[in-house]
């Protein structure tokens, strides 16, 4: 079966979480992708914490799928090549730092210039003008300045992170997004598009409903736990076995399914509980009372109560709980990536099911400048290839090795 970006090739500078969960969709759905790694250590993620047998399961988790090849931007031969690939290609997507491929003698204007229908897209924490653009940026510090970390945390506590890194990947997200969108016009058009994706953008829209409500009312937000300022009941709710379900009662029917399905009629008499206005002023007393049932019941009798009474809920799985939920192992969401040393890590899936397209679960993941010689080979002899990246792959060796070592 085809995939619906077949024939397409992304030319990939990106490294760590962002870029590469971009490339990654664009992968999963068939596009090329030509990771360009710098010699002599790439990426970063092929040294995270979980390594087998010299080669890292964070690196397969964002890179499976895709082609690498090893190229020194500073180096003007290696440079000529790249923009051989320009002439092939359909976007190049970097995350730098901006700036960075400026400082290659890369910009847009000259990727265009090369070939009109190119997409040139980079993801940043800030964007790449204003006062905040030249700030490194990671996950961490972006959702600090977004104010995602202002909402998130324990009521009248310190504001925390989120536990995912979500300011990376919707940043990620919206390049792919800004990406295919350029790529569908190019089609149209024969021109490209330069794509700027600020991470912190991305944050703030998904901050939406909260950030729209500040805006109106100027009202500050501020961390409410596992409450929701709009409704109630809305929150984890310990159960007697000591495990909590997550309840979500956000419109007035919602709230009398929930009484019924409890059997708890006066709640739904309480005149002062009519209206979901009144239930999140007062939220307080609804936790009590919701507190106080679920504390007579194992949470199993709760949850079989709320699901035939067809109330909103969830568990609160830990990974391993995860990792045997019967809707993943149905949705085959947990796949395998393999090395072309053997060792298979398992790793997230593609979330993004289509029809006449079969679930893809097996998966490689390519060594440090493994398709260098073939990719490039494309726009220069073997010969040539081979005096000039010989030497590069024996450092490239080198250096993984001598990293290896040190984390053994």
């Amino acid at each position: 079966m085809s995939k619906p970006l077949e024939g397409f090739r992304i030319l990939d500078f990106s490294q760590f979480m962002s870029g590469p969960m971009c490339t990654l969709l664009l992968s999963d759905f068939g596009a090329e992708v030509i990771k360009i790694e710098n010699p002599p250590i790439g990426d970063n993620t092929r040294y995270g914490n979980i390594i087998d047998h010299d080669v890292s399961s964070h690196f397969a988790t964002r890179n499976r799928g895709k082609k690498s090849i090893v190229l020194n931007m500073k180096d003007e031969a290696h440079k000529k090549l790249f923009l051989e690939l320009v002439k092939t290609a359909d976007a190049v997507i970097e995350n730098y730092k901006p700036g960075t491929m400026e400082k290659f003698g890369i910009n847009y204007d000259v990727l265009k210039a090369i070939n009109p229908k190119i997409v040139f897209t980079s993801i940043s924490g800030y964007g790449q003008d204003g006062p905040y653009a030249g700030h490194a940026a990671f996950d961490q510090t972006v959702q600090a300045e977004s104010g995602m970390m202002s909402i998130t945390g324990p009521e009248g506590g310190e504001p925390v992170k989120s536990g995912g890194s979500i300011a990376d990947y919707s940043g990620g997200l919206m390049a792919c997004i800004g990406t295919l969108m350029g790529i569908l016009e190019a089609q149209k058009t024969g021109h490209g598009r330069r794509v700027d994706v600020s991470m912190m953008d991305s944050l703030i829209f998904c901050l939406e409903n909260q950030f729209s409500s500040y805006l109106m009312t100027g009202k500050v937000p501020k961390p409410m736990g596992n409450s929701y300022a709009s409704s109630a009941p809305i929150g984890a709710y310990r159960c007697k076995d000591g495990k909590s379900l997550m309840i979500t009662v956000g419109t007035d029917a919602q709230w009398k399914t929930f009484c019924q399905a409890l059997n708890q009629p006066q709640w739904y008499a309480n005149e002062n509980w009519s209206t979901m206005t009144q239930r999140a002023a007062d939220y307080k007393a609804i936790d009590t009372e919701v507190n106080r049932l679920f504390s007579q019941y194992d949470s199993d009798e709760v949850a079989d109560m709320l699901f035939k009474g067809k109330c909103v809920y969830g568990r609160i799985n830990d990974f391993e709980a995860v990792a045997n939920h019967p809707q993943v192992a149905y949705r085959k969401t947990i796949v395998n990536a393999t090395y072309p040393n053997g060792v298979t890590f398992r790793v997230p899936g593609n979330p993004i099911l289509m029809s006449d397209l079969e679930r893809e679960t097996e998966y490689t993941a390519a060594g440090l400048g493994a398709d260098t010689f073939e990719v490039l080979g494309e726009v220069a002899d073997q010969d040539t290839l081979h005096k000039m990246f010989d030497p590069v792959l024996e450092q490239v060796a080198a250096a993984q090795q001598a990293i290896y070592s040190k984390s053994k």
